[in-house]
């Protein structure tokens, strides 16, 4: 495993490594790409419900949602 001189290990007194600590701005880019790749699953995960849907034609356009909306609401 490569390891850059900068990063810190915290260890056991054995010498078994728990975890590391980032700088905030490598913790911050992680986080961003945790949560693009969360989006993107979530995507993969409704595109064939979507997909299939279209297909049916079980789908309402914007207008139709607000009609009904504005229906509801009075």
């Amino acid at each position: 495993m490569k390891t850059r001189a900068t990063e810190q290990f915290i260890t056991t007194a054995d010498g078994t490594r728990l975890g590391v600590l980032l700088d905030l701005k490598t913790y911050e880019r992680l986080r961003e790409a945790e949560e693009e790749l969360a989006d993107i699953r979530a995507y993969d995960t409704a595109r064939p419900k979507v997909l299939a849907e279209l297909e049916s034609g079980r789908f309402s356009t914007l207008v139709e949602y607000r009609a009904k909306r504005s229906r509801a609401g009075k």
